[in-house]
């Protein structure tokens, strides 16, 4: 069934008569109002303020009428722009081709004469009537396409933003290797030399960590990395991720840290993918509770018949509904980019590759929030 003959079952179409003879306003509104929601005016002034709320989708109008005229009506309606494809046939003794093309010079679709015929006036109000409808779905459909155009034309922004990071990435991987050499022989210098010390322990972890992830930068998905899959423990994960944010001031003395850990099975992935895509969710709570009153920091797993569950909760600020949907686009960031103080700041990068990584091996992000409570963010995997 088209649109058209889903609108002509739910709701009648409306139409205005607009004539000074009150025998002549009868006489088509009998005629019309068995198919159409008709409404009435026996002036021009009248007209105009009745279209300000009745809206009607045709307009049968007489030219000569007391004060404004029909001529001039037309020519307010045209002019105004806001009814969009109204239709006005004007309905007229007034038959002289001259008179005809005053009218059609004003604006107005067609001309009926009077006397009028009862099935002449019915067929041409049927053909407009199929006629407007058709121009009003063509307006819907160029606005839903135009929308579409303007979403399209977002996410190639997006995609041309993404694309010049990957063309820097090598660069950036080649410039970032060198010193983290260095980082790592001096790491592993001191580590030897004081064994026991827990700090030396730490930044050599975290030197490995980042090899791990510079190895893996350019990788896009799980399906075209070459970085090793593993056996993983996620649990492990997160406590790494946890250990190294501890290395932060302000994580370490104001935030407090509630585990409830269940056993989980071997995961099979990059170790960099989840490092990096779980640190980024667990660094994103932390920062969120900055200016919290209470800062508790709460990480749930658990395994389910096909899934493995990572919650990551956290007592901050809380998303607006209204930012929900905006997250996760890259670059999209409350966080400014530099800070004269101690703030977090952000690129609005974290969270974008966190769901594109946990999407790549089939997972799902699920985001819940309050404001002014807190965030939790639920990771869902399924058991390969």
């Amino acid at each position: 069934m088209s649109p058209i003959e889903i609108r002509s079952m739910t709701s009648k179409n409306k139409i205005l008569v607009v004539d000074d003879s009150p025998l002549v306003v009868e006489a088509i509104s009998n005629i019309l109002e068995t198919e159409y929601l008709v409404e009435k005016a026996y002036s021009g002034d009248d007209a105009l303020k009745t279209l300000q709320t009745f809206r009607p989708d045709m307009l049968l109008l007489d030219i000569i009428m007391p004060g404004m005229d029909g001529y001039e009506v037309c020519r307010q309606i045209r002019a105004d722009g806001s009814f969009g494809f109204i239709k006005i046939i004007m309905v007229s003794s007034r038959t002289m081709l001259e008179q005809r093309l005053e009218g059609y010079n004003a604006g107005a679709d067609d001309y009926i004469s009077k006397p009028f015929d009862k099935e002449e006036l019915l067929a041409k109000v049927r053909v407009f009537m199929r006629l407007k409808s058709v121009e009003d779905q063509l307006q819907e459909l160029n606005e839903t396409l135009n929308e579409q155009v303007r979403v399209r034309t977002r996410q190639l922004i997006d995609a041309e933003k993404m694309a010049v990071i990957g063309r820097y990435a090598a660069g950036i991987v080649h410039n970032l290797n060198n010193p983290l050499q260095a980082i790592m022989g001096s790491a592993q210098l001191l580590a030897m030399k004081y064994p026991d010390n827990r700090n030396i322990m730490i930044l050599r972890k975290a030197a490995v960590q980042m090899k791990h992830i510079i190895s893996t930068i350019l990788t896009t998905s799980r399906r075209e990395s070459k970085a090793e899959f593993l056996d993983i423990d996620l649990n492990e994960v997160l406590k790494d991720q946890i250990e190294l944010l501890r290395s932060n001031p302000f994580f370490k003395h104001e935030i407090q840290t509630k585990l409830n850990i269940k056993p989980l099975p071997p995961y099979r992935c990059v170790y960099a993918h989840f490092s990096q895509g779980l640190g980024n969710l667990i660094k994103n709570a932390a920062d969120a509770m900055y200016k919290s009153n209470i800062k508790l920091l709460s990480i749930t797993t658990l395994a389910e018949d096909k899934a493995i569950l990572i919650k990551i909760s956290d007592t901050g600020h809380g998303i607006p509904e209204e930012r929900k949907e905006k997250i996760f686009n890259p670059f999209f960031t409350t966080k400014p980019l530099t800070a004269s103080d101690d703030r977090p700041t952000g690129t609005g990068l974290g969270l974008a590759s966190s769901k594109e990584m946990i999407e790549s091996y089939g997972g799902k992000i699920l985001v819940e929030s309050q404001v002014g409570k807190g965030t939790t963010f639920t990771v869902r995997l399924p058991i390969n």
